[in-house]
């Protein structure tokens, strides 16, 4: 009959305490304590209630339920969390790449298909720039050399071309005089014979 009684009291107090959650249960720890203290000491034994033991493997379970389920929400947030690191490193893995690429185009340019360092491109466009230079002052001075010569060419001409119409006209004004001279002495000539 004590049995019976224990029973349903045990039954009566379940449903209470299942419906309070809010209320803080005491440690697995004071549980056991709680156990240990209100058991009876009959000499070598301990004598425990069977409902305390029975409250203190639900609470064990409980607690392994909830570490469990503790657990697996632990795992889910560290797969989420690694996903993340994964999607992170990634993300730092891909800006690495593009810093490396906007690092190697501000160092570089391409050049007939070719990557050629800056430095290098403008000492060769310095120096390209610097010989067509040359080149051009070169061919400055050598047009201006031929044009000084044409000049001096042009000027001998003009005065071989004078020389020339000088001694022309002088030749022709001779030749006149002679011819003047001659038909005066043809005409001597006719009025000598003719006289």
């Amino acid at each position: 009959m004590n049995k019976v009684l224990t029973f349903l009291i045990l039954l009566g107090i379940t449903p209470v305490l299942a419906s309070e959650p809010e209320q803080k249960q005491p440690s697995l720890q004071q549980q056991f304590q709680g156990i240990r203290d209100n058991s009876e000491f009959i000499e070598p034994f301990r004598m425990v209630r069977a409902y305390q033991v029975e409250n203190f493997w639900k609470a064990v379970q409980d607690t392994l339920r909830e570490m469990d389920k503790a657990l697996v929400v632990a795992n889910q947030k560290i797969s989420a969390v690694e996903s993340e690191v994964a999607l992170l490193k990634n993300t730092i893995s891909e800006k690495d790449s593009s810093v490396e690429e906007m690092a190697f185009a501000g160092s570089h340019i391409a050049f007939m298909g070719w990557d050629i360092p800056k430095t290098k491109f403008i000492w060769i466009v310095v120096s390209v720039s610097a010989g067509l230079l040359a080149f051009m002052a070169i061919l400055f001075f050598a047009f201006r050399t031929a044009l000084q010569a044409a000049r001096e060419s042009r000027n001998l001409y003009n005065e071989v071309s004078n020389e020339f119409d000088t001694y022309k006209r002088n030749t022709v004004e001779k030749e006149v005089k002679l011819y003047r001279e001659l038909q005066d002495y043809r005409n001597r000539l006719t009025e000598l014979k003719s006289a």
